[in-house]
């Protein structure tokens, strides 16, 4: 990775663990080098890290937070993916100065938060039934990554590809035959199933993503052989 001085790049915003979409973790050298170039150049980082503590094999999964030594990144996380969304409550670390600037136009826009979520927010993380809680959650997405991932080899074994993740909640697909996007879509939708195309992340045409965080397990297979009755219907109308 290669930058000049003279470009003027105000932040960079990286999800290092369990990417969304790919489900990718960024490797340590990688985060070293990403740390050194911050620092170098003076280019905040805002790391988002919803899904660290997901980690199917149960292991600690370090943040980029946790090796800065200059001060260049700004974590952010929150208890959306790993408790409720509807508690909508998040935390964020970095320098003083930045936190309060931060929480000073948190204040003007929505003039605070509700007390109550939060204090259900803080009972819950000082209890044992949290632990017990990333237990069962780990247990149960690891769970239905198997199963879609066997689903995927069952029903489409040489017409996708994706990556197997280690945490998080999404599997990443590519396609393999050129596709109309819009067009398989549509076919699955009919098929009453719904996934976020690739060019919604910005990425090349022929992408997935599923999420299985909040599927049930026995709705698995039939999704993912729903979305391959799709694949098949569409390349027979080609």
């Amino acid at each position: 990775m290669q930058l000049h001085k003279q470009h003027r790049i105000k932040m960079v915003f990286l999800n290092p663990n369990f990417q969304n979409p790919n489900g990718s973790l960024l490797d340590l050298e990688r985060r070293r080098r990403v740390l050194e170039i911050s620092s170098y150049y003076g280019i905040p980082i805002i790391e988002d890290d919803p899904y660290s503590l997901t980690a199917f094999d149960k292991t600690h999964v370090s943040t980029l937070k946790s090796m800065d030594q200059n001060g260049t990144v700004l974590y952010v996380s929150s208890l959306s993916k790993i408790v409720a969304s509807g508690l909508r409550i998040g935390w964020i670390f970095g320098p003083q100065t930045v936190i309060e600037r931060l929480a000073d136009a948190k204040q003007q826009i929505d003039f605070g938060h509700s007390i109550i979520p939060e204090w259900i927010a803080t009972q819950f993380l000082s209890s044992e039934d949290f632990s017990i809680h990333m237990h069962k959650l780990r247990d149960s997405l690891a769970l239905n990554r198997d199963k879609i991932v066997f689903s995927l080899y069952d029903q489409l074994d040489d017409q996708v590809e994706f990556l197997i993740p280690e945490g998080g909640i999404h599997i990443w697909c590519k396609v393999k035959e050129d596709v109309s996007e819009q067009q398989l879509f549509k076919e699955a939708i009919k098929r009453g199933v719904v996934y976020v195309p690739g060019s919604v992340f910005g990425t090349q045409k022929g992408y997935a993503r599923f999420t299985f965080g909040r599927a049930k397990e026995e709705h698995i297979h039939e999704a993912i052989s729903r979305f391959a009755d799709a694949l098949r219907s569409f390349k027979k109308g080609k």
